[in-house]
């Protein structure tokens, strides 16, 4: 019987280790990933940011007086006087 409890407690202390070895694991992939996690969420919000900045920028180029100016500026295109608009009947 000593033999047995001998043993037994060897098989213990044993998985005892190897949990313990795997909680060790386990906490260090948690943190690693939680690292990556907040790398990430920064990343997403720098994007962000860009993408406002960006939709504002669109908005801006997008303006009536801006593409009036560049129209007349680069086209050589003005408004017309009235009597050169022509009115095209919808059938």
């Amino acid at each position: 019987m000593n033999r047995i409890g001998t043993l037994f407690n060897l098989l213990m202390a044993l998985a005892v280790f190897v949990s313990s070895l795997a909680l060790v694991y386990v906490k260090f992939k948690n943190r690693e990933q939680w690292s990556e996690l907040q790398q990430l969420q920064e990343a997403r919000d720098e994007l962000e940011g860009e993408w406002s900045r960006l939709q504002l920028e669109l908005g801006a180029w997008a303006t009536a007086p801006r593409i009036e100016r560049l129209a007349r500026d680069r086209l050589g295109m003005s408004t017309p006087v009235a009597k050169d608009i022509r009115l095209v009947p919808h059938e």
